[in-house]
């Protein structure tokens, strides 16, 4: 080939490449689940690089809240040099907590939970969420500080039939055919009520049997669930002082051993026909497995598990893969209502939006989110009206864009009506897409050494998993102490009022005085 016909051919191929490039959308052109790209000139010319958040402030800023002293008194009052230092390192640090969003209303609601944690025996913590605290990530972190601070053990309630391959807190292993029933996702059609209990699932060993049929008593079901401590978990969590099974929707009497230690610490029968039961019972000391043994023509539909102490904070993990958090309104009212109040949550954590994120195509679909989650706070709220709720908002998440990832295009926005119904519902937000540095933070953490989050760009490690746990934490503990300030001053200037009002009450009548 002459060399101006290859010249022609080169020059053909460019022009070619160079039309395809300019009648190509950004956004590429879709072909059936394929998205054919093709590079735009700027990132043929290398400048379309796309910048990652620099997270390394976030990272070496963590500190634990509760290694400062926090003292509200200052020299005058006596405190001594050391503590001064201490009170100097906690305003500084402080300054680096993102702190928990609310308005006056989200401040009062909030002071509930926090009256209980302070005067209350016990105090329980509800924290639901989708996929990423499954395991009990970053629940457990939560537990394990707030039991150390104001006391209490166990796991609190888990679910009859674990759905997780891990879990960090507890090994769960169950004999028999069991089946989990979730509320959300690909609900089986043979549940022909909406008795969920409050984990949003339930789970059985027997097949499900239709109400409106003849139930016969043709096979004899013997099935075990056996919770022990995790060799790796807090230790904390591996004591059990308590056990309570809730159950329900039975055709038949269901014998039922509890066996603690070796020895059986109960015998008793799970009765039929009852759309919510509990039996409970005390565990011996340094209880740290149970085995629930189960016999009958029929299984009852199992809401939960409940491993915990009878004093101190018990802190649920309520991991929901998949969920975009709008369980509580699918769920029966009443039916629900009778295990919150066996319960009795003085805070509930929703975290939910994540899933979502890949869904979102429009601003329509984020403000029908935004309807449909403030509806679940509504709800909670009618349940339990004494229990204060916040909300923690999705992290940041990346997409891949021909060769580089990038944070989800709607998740700001998300982020913003979750925080904006949040706020108007009278509930506190904590923001972790802002926590963990917004916008494409995520490769961050990623590439983070060592990683703080998985190569799915979604979730966090084990350790990003602790850091972000810690950084809420500290967050949640910041407004506590807070509220212990304030406390202390409000019942300072009652004392001083009542002081003045009985001093002016008894002092004598001057001369002239009438």
């Amino acid at each position: 080939m002459r060399p101006i016909k290859t010249l022609l051919f080169i020059l053909s191929v460019f022009a070619l490449l160079a039309g395809s490039m300019l009648i190509t959308p950004g956004e590429g052109v879709k072909i059936g689940e394929f998205t054919f790209h093709m590079p735009t000139f700027s990132e043929m010319l290398m400048l379309d690089d796309v910048e990652y958040a620099d997270v390394s402030g976030i990272i070496n800023q963590q500190f634990e809240i509760d290694s400062l002293v926090d003292f509200s008194l200052d020299t005058i009052a006596g405190d001594t040099v050391l503590e001064v230092i201490h009170r100097a390192d906690y305003d500084s640090l402080i300054q680096s907590v993102l702190h928990i969003e609310m308005n006056d209303s989200g401040r009062q609601n909030l002071a509930k939970f926090f009256f209980h944690l302070k005067n209350d025996s016990l105090t329980r913590i509800m924290h639901y969420g989708d996929s990423q605290i499954e395991g009990d990530r970053i629940t457990s972190f939560v537990r394990n500080k707030l039991q150390m601070r104001f006391g209490g053990t166990g796991v609190g309630l888990r679910p009859a039939l674990q759905p997780y391959d891990y879990v960090f807190s507890a090994v769960q292993e169950n004999t028999g055919d069991w089946k989990r029933y979730p509320i959300y996702g690909k609900v089986d059609s043979m549940v022909e009520h909406s008795n969920y209990g409050v984990m949003g699932a339930f789970s059985r060993y027997a097949p499900l049997a239709s109400d409106t049929l003849p139930f016969t008593d043709s096979v004899l079901y013997e099935a075990e669930m056996y919770v022990a401590k995790s060799n790796i978990s807090y230790k904390k969590t591996r004591e059990y002082e308590n056990m309570r099974l809730f159950y329900g929707h039975s055709k038949r009497p269901v014998a039922i051993q509890v066996i603690a230690r070796g020895d059986t610490v109960l015998e008793d029968t799970l009765l039929p026909d009852l759309d919510y039961g509990v039996v409970e019972c005390e565990l011996p000391d340094s209880t740290s497995s149970v085995s629930v043994r189960f016999k009958g023509y029929d299984s009852p539909d199992i809401y939960g598990i409940e491993l915990a102490s009878d004093k101190g904070v018990i802190v649920d993990n309520i991991a929901l893969r998949g969920s975009s958090g709008t369980i509580f309104t699918r769920a029966d009212y009443l039916h629900s209502l009778k295990m919150y109040n066996d319960l009795h949550p003085s805070l509930f954590i929703l975290q939910f939006g994540g899933n979502v994120i890949p869904y979102i195509t429009d601003n329509k679909a984020i403000e029908r989110y935004g309807r449909w989650f403030a509806s679940q706070i509504n709800r909670i709220k009618q349940l339990c009206p004494e229990a204060a709720i916040l909300v923690i908002g999705p992290s940041d998440m990346s997409t891949k864009e021909k060769d580089k990832f990038v944070t989800y295009q709607h998740l700001p926005k998300v982020v913003e009506t979750l925080k904006k119904v949040t706020l108007a519902s009278g509930c506190g937000y904590w923001d972790m897409y802002q926590a963990m540095g917004g916008y494409n933070s995520m490769p961050s953490w990623v590439n983070a050494q060592p990683e703080l989050a998985r190569p799915d760009y979604v979730h966090f490690s084990p350790k990003g998993a602790r850091l972000v746990a810690n950084m809420f934490y500290n967050a949640l503990i910041l407004e506590y102490n807070n509220y212990l300030e304030a406390d202390r001053e409000e019942k300072a200037e009652e004392k001083k009022q009542n002081t003045e009002a009985s001093s002016k009450e008894s002092s004598p009548l001057k001369k002239g005085d009438s």
